[in-house]
């Protein structure tokens, strides 16, 4: 019989914030979820150099200057909201036109909801398990290997 967590049995299975019930995830969506965790940077470095390549964003980097940095960082202050607020919605679940409209979201209710969204799916112990795992696997498939005598025969 497996044995289960009892630390994560202990966690809420969905905690209410700001009015949204967050719940815990099935594993497709923490699949869903460092999809979009992935994508994040390609398209905040889409927003900030439209149309151009990884060589085309090089070009302009080696040229950089005051107006280059002002398009950068307006292109990611436009863009990173709507982001986040993508992400927020599909973690949750909530509707991403509403986390937009609804005033009694804003940024400060956005982050609780994302807090709230970490805490009731254990992911701060999500890298400590996989540094764990990480290192028995390194050690059985080290155990595994035979010494090299250094002879081809």
């Amino acid at each position: 019989m497996l044995k289960k967590n009892t630390a994560a049995l202990s966690l809420p299975k969905s905690k209410t914030v700001r009015g949204y019930e967050i719940k815990r995830l099935a594993l497709g969506g923490y699949i869903r979820a460092f999809e979009l965790l992935q994508e994040f940077p390609t398209d905040l470095m889409e927003a900030c150099f439209p149309g151009d390549g990884l060589r085309g964003i090089l070009e302009r980097l080696k040229r950089f200057d005051a107006a280059l940095l002002e398009s950068i960082m307006g292109g990611a202050l436009a863009a990173a909201p709507a982001l986040i607020i993508k992400i927020t919605a599909e973690l949750t679940g909530i509707d991403e036109q509403e986390l937009r409209d609804n005033p009694d979201v804003g940024p400060v209710g956005l982050v609780e909801i994302l807090t709230v969204w970490a805490e009731v799916n254990s992911i701060a112990d999500f890298m400590p398990a996989v540094r764990k795992l990480i290192g028995k696997m390194r050690a059985a498939v080290g155990s595994s290997q035979k010494p090299s005598t250094g002879s081809n025969a």
